[in-house]
């Protein structure tokens, strides 16, 4: 999220290559500085002794020509016997990097590295996704597609049990079930909802209970209602309807009973307005399955539309 030109993106992806090679900031960057064409890398150090990095251009050279070599950086400091793994994280990002030459030019280079494996990673699934299945895309079949499904629920339901019992806290399987349910078991959502609760209920009880929970929901809600009345004024009338239908009929929101209930009309004005929800982050479909990315949003939606 903190690229948005390949100037940053060479400044933040030599940085991170310069930190993890495991030597001083000097000795990397003079290890690195003669494989980098029209870059000059250097470090300055502030009076507590932090090092704050930094890449100059030299005039004449091709932007392309450096950030090939940046992006080669990884290749050259492996080896078979030390090899690399860079994560990219948000990989859907590099779409506004002057949209697929960036792409183009990436691939071109890390297809030929043998030394480094490579993870690409992302929230909005349907932009990643198209990036490796469209065949007019440069990573097209490039990676092995691989979908993080949610945390295991007992696994969650112990961690949270757990994080309350050691504050002197209870919280029984029921309640606990409750808590991680409606919140789609997200893992930060669990955490977010249960900071709330925490602290409400550190000083004044000992016993969580489902009242407890849904008095957290409300507080965040009262704390985002901005935010959250500000996406749903974005949205046109029919979609306020689907995000509505979502909330009430999630499984069914294709049905004959969803459309007549919420007067969607046509499947295919429903499937359109999905789209652009998706497009816009608000919605994600997992396993053919269409899910709120915030799930405070949905308690939302289900209170005031």
């Amino acid at each position: 999220m903190s690229i948005y030109s390949k100037e940053t993106f060479i400044t933040n992806f030599t940085k991170a290559v310069v930190e993890e090679e495991g030597f001083s900031f000097e000795q990397t960057l003079k290890k690195v500085a003669g494989w980098l064409r029209g870059l000059v890398p250097s470090v300055a150090f502030d009076s507590f002794g932090n090092p704050s990095f930094s890449v100059s251009r030299i005039e004449g050279y091709e932007k392309d020509e450096s950030l090939k070599d940046v992006i080669d950086l990884p290749e050259k400091l492996a080896s078979k016997e030390q090899k690399w793994i860079v994560a990219f994280d948000e990989f859907q990002e590099i779409t506004t990097l002057n949209g697929e030459s960036f792409e183009k030019l990436l691939r071109g280079c890390i297809q030929h590295h043998q030394n480094v494996s490579y993870i690409f990673l992302g929230s909005r699934t349907h932009l990643l996704k198209d990036m490796f299945n469209n065949k007019n895309r440069a990573f097209y079949n490039a990676a092995m597609l691989m979908n993080i499904d949610v945390i295991d629920k007992e696994k969650s339901i112990n961690y949270i049990q757990s994080k309350f019992s050691h504050e002197g806290l209870e919280i029984d399987d029921k309640t606990a079930d409750y808590l991680v349910e409606k919140v789609f078991l997200i893992p930060y959502y669990i955490q977010f909802l249960s900071a709330e609760i925490w602290q409400d209920v550190i000083t004044t009880s000992k016993q969580i209970d489902i009242q407890t929970i849904d008095k957290a929901v409300e507080r965040i809600i009262n704390l985002k209602s901005d935010y959250y009345w500000e996406l749903t004024i974005q949205q046109t009338a029919y979609r306020k309807k689907v995000l509505k239908a979502l909330c009430e009929m999630p499984d069914e929101i294709f049905s004959k009973e969803t459309a007549g209930r919420f007067n969607l009309g046509a499947v295919s004005s429903t499937q359109k307005a999905l789209e652009v929800l998706i497009e816009q982050g608000v919605v994600d479909k997992v396993n053919k399955k269409y899910l709120f990315t915030d799930p405070i949003y949905s308690q939302f939606i289900k209170q005031y539309l």
